[in-house]
């Protein structure tokens, strides 16, 4: 099935009209893109994205039963304790920019104490994941005021250029 421009009647049910449903979809989704994109770059993104990914490798090779978990004691709930805390971490950086210090730090603590407490730190990827989301994490800065006005500018010149090539075919 091809998408050919046509006209449908007048008369003709809704769903033969998609056309303009169609375009408005379009634009609600580029609308979500980008505000999601705006809302990205306004916090650590790939920072916290990797410090839960290491939480879910600590966690993941314990995952049971409940039964189990409490049969093994305490040994059994500190790699949920690390996983977890990592996993807070990341979101209480991603969803609260001002606060990502303390929260890096912690999971990256949580990171390290779970190499030899939680099967070798989720088998050492996890750690490592842990260990680099958190030093993103704690590293990143927001744009200051200079620096937005550059990226602006930069967008309005490459939609200038883009207009003007769509002007010239």
């Amino acid at each position: 099935m091809t998408d050919t421009p046509h006209t449908p009647a007048p008369d003709a049910p809704d769903e033969l009209r998609s056309g303009s449903r169609r375009a408005a979809a379009d634009e609600t989704v580029s609308e979500w893109r980008v505000r999601f994109h705006r809302w990205r770059r306004t916090r650590p993104f790939w920072g916290p994205i990797l410090l839960a990914l290491g939480g879910w490798f600590v966690i993941r090779p314990v995952i049971s039963s409940m039964s189990a978990v409490v049969a093994l004691g305490a040994g059994g709930v500190t790699a949920y304790v690390l996983g977890g805390g990592m996993i807070l971490a990341a979101a209480v950086s991603m969803f609260r920019p001002e606060q990502r210090h303390f929260p890096a730090l912690m999971g990256v603590l949580f990171a390290v104490a779970s190499l030899p407490l939680a099967n070798l730190g989720g088998w050492v990827i996890g750690m490592m994941l842990g260990i680099v989301g958190g030093a993103m994490t704690f590293a990143w800065t927001p744009y200051d005021d200079k620096q937005i006005a550059k990226i602006e500018a930069r967008k309005a010149e490459a939609a200038e250029a883009t207009e003007g090539a769509r002007g010239d075919a």
